[in-house]
């Protein structure tokens, strides 16, 4: 579900040269769309988190399966930027929230608690997915156009999403049976294992039933929204919209573009399994290696000028799909371990929201950046500078102080 549905949001940008080729718009007007979109994503977020915590995630996808799917075939329609402003922005927006991220966490903090961070690897594998659809979306159009790519695109995701939505998804283990981390009931209540609760470095914040209200009163909120809106949002975001455009700037093709780019979602994948070690060496560690990563594959980025040089964007798709597969599932987890309960639903969707905020801003700063300078080279710098700003936000939030201290039981104590 996660590599088809963002799959459709990150083929943007393999359909916006085609965009600007047909419609000679500026690309700050273009890349809008997708800054709207992820505006929606973002509004949407906190009412996702709120219905699946009130009629379960089925329900809620459901809703979001219609939406998207609207979305994607109104798409293939447009002829204005409003009309792609309200189809691709405003319905797939929606939708894709309806069925993505905040609904997919709210279920897995109910399944997972010691292998939370395995749990999100797996999940964000599909994120990586989204990316290797990079060829595929260049071989659609240009056999097929950009409108008739966009109507593919709406009947492939509905025809996966529906009967996973139907026969997989289950919003509590119970369903099955199970207690947390696949656990048969009545093996998690057998006397033997009933004193071995894992300690926790900060019993308040674990004891907690966090609503939205408690939870924004608190400072380890704010810098999570932080470092949502800092590495998911803007710096991901200028950096997913633009890259097709940049390297057909320097004299690539649009198909080799895509198929090089397209190794961003291998190494993500990769990363999101490596992200499993969080749960060993905390969350902490984990983002700034990934960070470290990122910031190097973006400054050579920055340093191509032509073509004489292809390992330059081979390291950039190799390195950045290291570091948003290093740090999504990690922030995920983050978010997890610190805020839980019957209610947190709500709590995870404004995170989101703050994400959706950045990633609004950043598809049309870069557009904007680039109309202003003629270059996307400070677009480049201030995503470098993000991703440094999460990896602190991150520290100061202090997961590690929420995580079940490794090796040790109440038992133990």
């Amino acid at each position: 579900m996660h590599t088809l549905g963002y799959g459709a949001r990150y083929s943007f940008s393999v359909i916006f040269p085609s965009l600007l080729e047909e419609f000679k718009w500026p690309r700050d007007t273009t890349a809008a769309m997708l800054s709207i979109h992820l505006l929606v994503y973002g509004v949407v977020s906190p009412l996702a988190g709120g219905m699946v915590d009130r009629v379960g995630p089925r329900k809620t996808m459901a809703c979001g399966i219609v939406l998207m799917f609207l979305g994607l075939i109104l798409s293939s329609c447009g002829y204005n930027p409003w009309h792609f402003y309200f189809s691709f922005g405003v319905l797939f927006g929606a939708g894709l929230c309806l069925i993505g991220s905040v609904p997919f966490t709210a279920v897995l903090r109910t399944w997972f608690e010691r292998k939370r961070g395995l749990a999100f690897s797996v999940m964000y594998l599909g994120s990586g997915g989204a990316f290797v659809c990079y060829p595929a979306v260049a071989f659609l159009i240009d056999r097929l156009g950009w409108r008739s790519t966009f109507i593919v695109e709406a009947f492939i995701v509905s025809a996966a999403v529906i009967p996973l939505t139907i026969y997989v998804v289950r919003y509590h283990p119970r369903e099955k049976g199970l207690v947390r981390d696949g656990i048969l009931e009545d093996e998690d209540t057998h006397p033997t294992t009933e004193d071995k609760t894992p300690l926790i470095g900060d019993q308040t914040s674990a004891s907690e039933d966090w609503t939205l209200p408690r939870a924004m009163k608190t400072l380890r909120f704010w810098l999570l929204s932080l470092t949502a809106f800092s590495v998911w949002g803007i710096t991901q975001h200028i950096l997913v919209a633009h890259q097709v455009a940049f390297a057909m700037d320097m004299g690539y093709s649009k198909l080799y573009a895509s198929s090089v780019l397209s190794l961003i979602g291998i190494t993500c994948a990769c990363g999101s399994l490596a992200a499993v070690v969080s749960d060993r060496i905390g969350r902490e560690l984990t983002l700034t290696t990934g960070t470290v990563i990122g910031i190097s594959g973006i400054l050579v980025l920055t340093l191509i000028k032509d073509t004489s040089r292809p390992w330059m964007l081979y390291y950039y798709s190799l390195s950045l799909g290291l570091c948003f597969g290093i740090a999504s599932p990690t922030i995920a987890a983050s978010i997890t371990d610190i805020f839980q309960g019957p209610r947190v639903g709500s709590v995870i969707g404004f995170i989101w929201l703050c994400f959706a905020m950045g990633g609004t801003i950043g598809p049309w700063l870069g557009g904007r950046i680039f109309e202003t300078t003629g270059s996307y080279r400070y677009a480049f710098i201030l995503s470098m500078t993000l991703l440094a700003v999460s990896c602190v936000s991150l520290w100061l939030a202090a997961p590690r102080k929420s995580r079940p201290a490794m090796g040790k039981t109440h038992q133990d104590k």
